[in-house]
């Protein structure tokens, strides 16, 4: 049996490649923030940054469920706390022709308290 070389080394993108940057531009511009030049493959980390407020990751898939690893989690946490900022994490479930299914948000807990306590406040 022959071995097949797999679609990324033939230069096919898949559907949440393509995804990526439309996913990148649109939280940028829904947060009035940047995309991150590369992805964060350089100095700046994330894929898109409103400074001194968020830093944010995206993903996006097709499959039906998505892992968060300590380790994505920590790459976007650990540098937004350097800076300030809040870690987010968003992934986009796509449908087989790009379109977005459901999209949610990731947050550590303490930003969850942060929001729900200002919340709280307002109220009071």
């Amino acid at each position: 049996m022959p071995l097949t070389i797999p679609k990324r080394l033939r230069g096919v993108k898949t559907v949440s490649h393509n995804h990526a940057p439309k996913q990148e531009k649109r939280i940028a511009k829904d947060l009035s923030a940047n995309v991150v030049k590369g992805s964060g493959c350089g100095d700046e980390k994330g894929d898109v940054r409103a400074r001194g407020v968020v830093r944010i990751e995206c993903k996006s898939t097709t499959n039906k469920s998505f892992s968060i690893t300590r380790k994505i989690l920590e790459k976007i946490e650990d540098t937004a706390l350097l800076s300030g900022e809040v870690p987010i994490i968003e992934v986009e479930f796509l449908e087989p022709d790009g379109r977005v299914a459901h999209s949610v948000v990731v947050m550590p807990k303490y930003v969850l308290e942060m929001v729900v306590g200002e919340l709280g406040e307002q109220d009071a």
